[in-house]
């Protein structure tokens, strides 16, 4: 079988399930790398401290793992980010191509935006204040992987255009896809508004809060925060009782909260893509979106959701104010977001990537 016929095969074999689906019949070195690298994470993050150091150590050892499987008879290295110095040098002195995917925004926009929020709001979160996210061992270790790419793949116009400054050729963009479900929502929604994931500044949830306690809207709807909680003590005191803090739940759970949502809200600083709203859209849910994200890929303003422009306050206010006073058309969008959705499935995704990568192969 050719380069191009097997990655299309494999491809399409797992993608669409690449998320739930159970261990694969690999080899068993590379089931005892993967394992070895779950480890090395665990062991780190009891030594540091921080997620940040220990995803670090365990990716350092999937890269050194990789790079001495690099040949000169490979077609391609596909890599992420911050895993594949070492793969990438190897690929480079064989003269092997490399395609890099980057699945969040270039690291100097995503700090120049930190900074703005950070000192707008202060000591509010303690997520956003690791010193390691930005130190020079790890930017240095991006620019060098991002020089050593011939290709970068970016989940969202966003991630390509935070790019710009740096780089102008060989980016390609692919929408992330979300797993197939059947049609039909019958759970009856409720007056609830949706936000799931780490409740940090960096994910705009603190702009959120303010502008749910700006409309009053506690007063006739629920605000549900689902995920880990990074914000201070001290700022949300002044929110107590506006919002319900639920820890992490299961899938199945997850996609409950989805179904009976009215609204879900995503009001990331910069987001490299945002999964989360296709799920919310899967559902059937109408979905409030910051444009730092990939929802603008996937969401018609006022069609299938609503965007607003990050930190401009009113809009999100505004956007919160028209969900809460509109229902009707609210439940209209989630349909046709429902609907829409259907396009950004994992076997899309799939044949897409196929589609980009295929000419790339160095051997057909």
């Amino acid at each position: 079988m050719e380069a191009g016929d097997l990655l299309e095969s494999l491809v399409t074999r797992s993608v669409a399930s690449f998320a739930n689906r159970p261990a694969s019949p690999v080899a068993r070195e590379r089931t005892a790398a993967n394992w070895i690298a779950d480890f090395v994470l665990y062991l780190a993050l009891i030594f540091t401290q921080s997620r940040t150091r220990a995803t670090d150590r365990s990716f350092a050892f999937l890269d050194r793992y990789a790079s001495r499987r690099v040949r000169s008879d490979v077609g391609v290295v596909f890599a992420r980010e911050d895993c594949c110095q070492q793969s990438f040098q190897q690929a480079r002195e064989l003269g092997v191509r490399t395609i890099y995917q980057l699945p969040t925004a270039y690291w100097r926009f995503v700090r120049e935006l930190m900074e703005r929020e950070m000192a707008e709001f202060p000591d509010i979160c303690r997520a956003a204040n690791d010193p390691y996210e930005f130190a020079d061992e790890r930017t240095t270790r991006k620019e060098t992987e991002l020089n050593l790419a011939d290709h970068v793949l970016c989940p969202s116009t966003l991630v390509r255009q935070s790019l710009a400054p740096y780089r102008t050729t060989d980016l390609e963009m692919i929408p992330f896809g979300v797993d197939e479900v059947p049609t039909g929502h019958t759970t009856a929604r409720q007056p609830v508004f949706l936000y799931a994931g780490n409740i940090t500044m960096r994910k705009g949830v603190h702009r959120l809060l303010l502008a749910w306690k700006k409309l009053k809207a506690f007063r006739t709807h629920e605000l549900q925060l689902i995920g880990d909680m990074f914000l201070s003590e001290k700022f949300l005191n002044d929110f107590r009782g506006m919002f319900t803090h639920i820890p992490r739940v299961s899938r199945a759970e997850l996609d409950r909260h989805y179904a009976e949502a009215s609204v879900f809200v995503f009001n990331p600083v910069a987001d490299g893509f945002g999964h989360v709203v296709l799920e919310a859209m899967r559902s059937g849910a109408p979905v409030i979106a910051s444009k730092n994200s990939g929802a603008p890929d996937v969401i018609t303003n006022r069609v299938d959701g609503l965007l607003v422009d990050y930190a401009d306050q009113d809009q999100l206010t505004s956007a919160l104010d028209f969900a809460l006073s509109n229902p009707e058309e609210m439940r209209e969008m989630g349909e046709a977001a429902a609907r829409h959705v259907s396009k950004f499935t994992w076997k899309d995704y799939g044949e897409r990537l196929v589609a980009w990568v295929k000419p790339l192969l160095k051997h057909e």
